[in-house]
């Protein structure tokens, strides 16, 4: 009996002091932007189980100054090609250059990117259930020296039980070699309202516009547009703003055929993957295309697909629910 008593209290002391190792400041951060990760999961093929376990280590669970102050959570330097904002911090030397984003979104999708350059390439044969072989792959093409990087993020992703995050239920087709041919009711339900409750929910006021290049101008999600005249064109405006027209076009999502109205918002930079968090959904009106929801509040149409888990160009429905965000 006494050995029985001993084994439980052993069991429960060896519980509590497991629980005990866990950092608060780490769960929240967890609990907080483990839907980005899953995303990135859903849309790049990246274990969600790396990429938060590298923004925890990498950012100190969002309490590094580069994170802080250049919402960069996961230390990644300029380079040739960044065109972006930066932050100036001392790493290995004394002021290099560090990538600093709009908020964590940009950070956590740039990471994603970041990884699917060719120098990586040779990850994405693993199974995004395998947070091993990934973490090990990681410091074998080059993303840090320190010889117990591997080590450090499957300790972590073991503590916290990250590796449940890449079978969550929202992700499909993942670039995991074994994807999934059906979903559940719960994860194809589209929600609807009644229309009375539409008409209630906030849309974005228009902004005060200014002069930009003769053209009246606003920003919206942060993002400068310009107002399209009578007779104007994708071409003439690239012409316009000196500007390769397919790369207007590409801001703009009208990579097809699309032609410009009166009134038409044309983005002169890249819109965002969400909406600003005061416009976290939207209600689908009859009178709406997909492309009008996107230019309306500043977002990538690929984004608003993929936000609600729906095909691109699949059709939208009246009163349907969109997430934004």
């Amino acid at each position: 009996m006494k050995k029985i008593v001993t084994v439980i209290v052993l069991s429960i002391l060896s519980i509590t002091l497991w629980a005990q190792s866990r950092n608060a400041a780490y769960e929240a951060y967890i609990e907080q932007y483990r839907h980005i990760a899953i995303e990135q999961q859903r849309k790049h093929g990246i274990p969600a189980s790396i990429t938060l376990a590298q923004a925890l280590l990498e950012s100190g669970a969002g309490k590094s100054e580069l994170a802080t102050k250049a919402n960069n959570h996961f230390g990644i330097k300029c380079t040739s090609d960044w065109a972006g904002k930066t932050y100036k911090h001392g790493d290995n030397r004394a002021n290099e250059c560090f990538r600093k984003y709009a908020d964590v979104g940009d950070s956590y999708e740039d990471h994603s990117l970041f990884l699917k350059r060719k120098r990586y390439e040779s990850l994405f044969a693993l199974s995004v259930k395998d947070y091993k072989g990934w973490a090990r792959g990681l410091r074998e093409c080059g993303y840090a020296t320190d010889p117990k990087y591997p080590s450090k993020l499957i300790n972590i992703i073991e503590l916290y039980e990250l590796d449940k995050l890449s079978s969550h239920k929202s992700l499909l087709n993942t670039g995991d070699s074994k994807k999934k041919t059906s979903t559940s009711e719960e994860d194809t339900k589209v929600t609807f309202v009644e229309p009375a409750q539409v008409e209630d929910y906030p849309m974005p006021p228009m902004e005060e516009l200014e002069l930009f290049h003769n053209h009246r101008s606003g920003k919206r999600n942060g993002v400068r547009y310009i107002i399209a005249g009578p007779t104007e064109t994708f071409a003439s405006l690239a012409l316009f703003l000196n500007m390769h027209e397919r790369t207007l076009r590409k801001y703009n999502d009208a990579l097809d055929t699309r032609e410009l109205r009166e009134g038409d918002m044309v983005y002169i930079y890249p819109k965002k993957n969400r909406a600003e968090r005061r416009y976290p959904t939207y209600y689908f009106r009859g009178n709406d295309t997909a492309w009008d929801i996107a230019q309306r509040y500043g977002i990538k149409l690929k984004s608003l697909y993929e936000l609600n888990g729906i095909p691109y160009g699949t059709p939208l429905q009246t009163h349907q629910r969109l997430n934004l965000r």
